[in-house]
């Protein structure tokens, strides 16, 4: 059986957006060891499997309750999102490999895109702006996928299915219908429990994990393509 043979029924893509569209978790870690330093601590690049995948706020929370930081948690979220905010306005942005390839076989074949991404809708807009500014000039995001959700437009992020859920509904796509690429276990778990097909594509720092939920995991979304048979 052909791999497409699986998938060709599959009306929409969706994809996380924060390490697998663009490699911003290489930011995301020097944001944090940025702002943990204001405490005089030298976090690890070790951390960062931990976090992918969950929010800033609950990051934050499991330092704060680590290393016992007095300073509330919202004043925490806030200065440290002001870090990164500062960061991805300036920072090289990478985009991973396949990804473009990907989006123009989907539309080819007549199937919605859309970003399902557990970032706020500032970060969101920051990065596709820049995005589709160096890759795609005469392009906007809001023309180009037919969906962006961000975790502004929920109250339980990724793990809980909620936003992937919320993507398929404003698509008016069947769940069963939409094939996801997650690059986390949290990721892959909302999207698995919202009754999607996902594909992990693991990048550097998630690479080595385990994602329970996906159909399969694979290299990169450039293998995407061949493995979709697009």
């Amino acid at each position: 059986m052909t791999h497409s043979a699986s998938f060709d029924k599959l009306h929409a893509v969706l994809f996380d957006m924060d390490g697998l569209i663009v490699d911003t978790e290489p930011i995301h870690f020097k944001a944090f060891q940025a702002y943990m330093r204001r405490f005089e601590i030298d976090l690890p690049e070790s951390v960062m499997p931990e976090f992918l995948g969950y929010t800033e706020e609950d990051n934050l929370r499991d330092l704060k309750e680590q290393y016992e930081l007095d300073k509330p948690l919202g004043e925490m979220v806030a200065e440290r999102g002001a870090i990164y905010l500062e960061l991805v306005r300036t920072e090289p942005l990478r985009v991973f490999a396949g990804f473009w390839e990907l989006c123009e076989k989907t539309r080819e074949r007549g199937m919605k895109l859309g970003v399902v991404s557990s970032a706020n809708r500032q970060q969101v807009e920051i990065i596709l702006g820049r995005l589709f500014e160096e890759h795609r000039q005469g392009e906007t995001p809001e023309a180009f996928f037919d969906v962006v959700v961000t975790g502004d437009d929920i109250a339980k992020n990724k793990p809980a299915p909620e936003i992937y859920l919320l993507a398929a509904e404003r698509l008016e796509v069947p769940p069963a219908l939409c094939l996801a690429f997650e690059d986390t276990p949290p990721g892959v778990q909302s999207a698995a429990a919202a009754g999607m097909c996902v594909l992990a594509v693991p990048n550097d720092y998630s690479r080595g994990l385990k994602f329970p939920g996906a159909m399969r995991v694979i290299g990169s979304l450039a293998e995407g393509v061949g493995f979709l048979g697009f």
